[in-house]
């Protein structure tokens, strides 16, 4: 762009300043950091609601067929969220840090570019966010999935000294949070030794299923009580030490009427996971 000088001074160099200052800046990691927070933090909150939904109040067995069905669900729904936000410049927790996605050439990322970068966001997320660190190692902080879509994050208006400040504290924070988070849900993964604990508890509902069919023909309708079901059991001090080692002795519900019957209880794995039985 070339200016009118009325002093004297070299219009070509006036205009390539104000061209710099106009061209976008790539976006800081922090800012990104904190977008990222926001786009995933409702996922992470709406996908534990759910499994605590089902397995509480609607007392769901919690088998890894439901699992994997949940987790698949909500899966979808992020990239399917992702995918909407490249392909118009960006998702909510960009747009409310200024940020938007562009390709290498400035321009808005077409759909395929969109649709890698969803893809890959995705995988670099699940494994350990490692495609979101890749940002940390280069000058444009681009992470993986903009490695791979041929694009990269800018700033859509400059920001002041105070707004960076303020950004960079809150990704600080919100990088300490994370790095806990991960720390917890390793914890919170279940160990061999937790899964073997909640296959027995679920064995022993079989057992108390098959318990509570006998009780019926003997008595005409079902047991209410773990005591009444140790009385068929044939013998009732090996039963009650066998239930008191599959499962925690509260809370154990159990439900029972003419037709039917169920049965919650914690396994006595480290999470005491809830399991549930319903009968006939």
């Amino acid at each position: 762009m070339t200016f009118l000088d009325l002093t004297g001074n070299d219009a070509y160099t006036v205009g390539v300043m104000e061209s710099e200052t106009l061209a976008p800046r790539v976006a800081r990691f922090s800012d990104r950091f904190v977008a990222y927070v926001l786009d995933t933090l409702p996922f992470g909150v709406g996908l534990v609601a759910t499994v605590w939904t089902l397995v509480g109040p609607l007392a769901k067995a919690p088998t890894p067929e439901l699992l994997a069905l949940v987790g698949a669900a909500w899966i979808t729904l992020v990239f399917a969220y992702q995918l909407v936000g490249n392909l118009n410049g960006g998702t909510i927790g960009k747009r409310l840090l200024g940020l938007r996605v562009v390709a290498r050439d400035g321009g808005p990322p077409s759909f395929l570019r969109s649709l890698v970068r969803a893809l890959v966001w995705l995988i670099g997320s699940t494994a350990g966010n490692f495609g979101f660190l890749v940002a940390l190692f280069n000058r444009e902080s681009r992470a993986l999935h903009d490695y791979a879509s041929g694009t990269v994050v800018v700033e859509a208006y400059r920001k002041s000294a105070a707004e960076g400040a303020a950004l960079f504290l809150a990704g600080a924070l919100g990088a300490v949070g994370l790095f806990g988070f991960q720390i917890y849900s390793g914890w919170a993964r279940p160990t061999p030794r937790d899964r073997a604990a909640v296959a027995k508890a679920n064995e022993g509902l079989a057992v108390i299923a098959q318990v509570e069919e006998a009780y019926k023909a003997k008595n005409g309708a079902y047991a209410t009580s773990i005591e009444q079901l140790a009385e068929v059991s044939g013998d009732p001090a090996e039963f009650r030490t066998a239930m008191a080692a599959l499962f925690l002795p509260e809370p154990f519900k159990m439900e029972a009427g003419n037709r039917g019957w169920r049965i919650r209880a914690l396994a006595r794995d480290r999470h005491h996971t809830p399991v549930v039985r319903e009968g006939p």
